[in-house]
């Protein structure tokens, strides 16, 4: 391969995404290596503990990765009976993509991890949920298909393992003294803990952080920081004005004044504060169009002599009917691997506002902020098919088209006599 440093963008991040396949592929390879290692009883040959202890020392890695490649052995290579004959191995599916590099050792240990918190009462589902499993391991991240095989799980069994100790029957909240602040610890019931999730919702949205920062979509607060700053803000409304507001009754209070150039080129600028108090900014195109979405900023669109041609007009944003369709459409973020919920997305035009696409449900989808900005790079685009979102990536992202199943784990594992519903991607 050319020198790094040669290559253009685009070829840079296929080379990458190669280099990952040929990782797959390696990983792949030790599948039969450490089985018949294990077959021949070299461990204890050789004076070593078991298994894993020989791996430490012949591969030189850890523990845990020499105990994942024993386990990722023993139940992805074929079974040979002492008849002679070949069985199929335990994971059979999880086997087949992780033999043609399609899935990661990553994306094992989590299938794995997976199918074995299935209870007994549930093994009819085992295959169901190994074969959708892997089917979106295929396009999602280890981290996004661990959590869609716990959502999953819920919901198969929704009534869980039982407690192993003894858990509060009421509700507590205990605020102590500590240091120069007060620390506050609780414990709610699932019912009282999602009335408190929903009023906290509007409060605790992740905000940018200081306009013309390097990154102007991240916020810097942990969750935990964010939900403290959300139940203050909620005990300040509950004080003030007897009741809570909600993020759709929050004023629009930011403006963009855009040129119509900027909106037909995607160049040139805008002004940011437009009779807002004085918050006045000069910002890029690429971020004006992405402000254009945004339902809490109100566009200035200019002609070219400089008079204003509409001050946004109330039918450019989704209405009320349409964000609760889109939220039962989407369920969250509509970007595959995203499990940002409803509340905190805007509705994007899949055909720019700007370049005439309209305000229906076919031209809209629910993307978070970041993803909304990762849209708007263009390099991503979404298209409605078959009535749900369908993402097509860039050229360098392997695996094709797809779509986010995170929010409608009710669709994976299922048994396909009950109703199994297949994935168009």
């Amino acid at each position: 391969m050319q020198q790094a440093w040669r290559t253009t963008d685009d070829e840079l991040l296929v080379a990458l995404a190669d280099a990952q396949r040929r990782v797959n592929e390696a990983s792949a390879a030790m599948v039969p290596l450490v089985a018949e290692a294990a077959t021949r009883g070299l461990a204890e040959q050789k004076a070593f503990r078991d298994v894993p202890d020989l791996l430490r020392t012949v591969q030189n890695v850890s523990r845990p990765t020499a105990k994942a490649r024993l386990r990722a052995a023993e139940q992805l290579s074929p079974l040979y009976l002492i008849t002679g004959r070949q069985a199929d191995p335990e994971l059979p599916v999880l086997a087949a993509a992780f033999a043609q590099a399609e899935v990661s050792a990553e994306h094992v240990r989590v299938i794995q991890s997976v199918l074995a918190a299935v209870p007994p009462h549930l093994d009819a589902h085992r295959a169901p949920l190994e074969a959708d499993l892997v089917e979106h391991a295929r396009v999602l991240d280890p981290d996004a298909v661990a959590k869609l095989g716990k959502r999953a799980l819920a919901l198969l069994d929704p009534d869980g393992p039982r407690p192993r100790d003894p858990r509060p029957t009421r509700n507590r909240l205990t605020l102590r003294p500590q240091g120069s602040g007060v620390e506050a610890r609780g414990w709610f019931d699932a019912e009282s803990a999602a009335v408190l999730r929903t009023a906290l919702s509007p409060l605790t949205v992740p905000v940018p952080s200081v306009e013309g920062a390097e990154d102007a979509t991240r916020d810097e607060r942990s969750t935990a920081e964010r939900n403290g700053d959300g139940l203050v803000e909620l005990a300040r409304r509950t004080i003030g004005s007897g009741a809570l507001g909600t993020e759709a009754t929050q004023p629009v209070q930011v403006t963009v004044t855009v040129p119509i150039e900027t909106l037909t080129s995607r160049e040139g600028g805008a002004l940011l504060g437009f009779g807002d108090g004085g918050l006045a900014g000069a910002i890029e195109a690429e971020a004006a169009l992405r402000l254009a979405c945004d339902a809490r900023v109100v566009p200035i669109v200019l002609a070219s002599t400089g008079e204003p041609l509409f001050l946004g007009r109330e039918q450019r944003f989704a209405n009320r009917a349409q964000r609760r369709a889109l939220a039962q459409r989407d369920g969250g973020c509509a970007f595959p691997g995203c499990d940002v919920p409803p509340q905190w997305c805007i509705a994007h035009h899949i055909v720019f506002w700007g370049h005439g696409g309209c305000t229906d449900l076919p031209n809209l989808v629910l993307l978070c902020g970041h993803h909304h900005t990762v849209i708007h790079k263009g390099e991503w685009t979404v298209e409605i098919d078959g009535g749900f979102p369908v993402f097509h990536p860039p050229p360098w992202v392997p695996g094709g088209p797809r779509r986010n199943v995170l929010h409608r784990p009710d669709l994976v594992g299922r048994i396909p006599e009950q109703g199994r519903v297949p994935q168009r991607c």
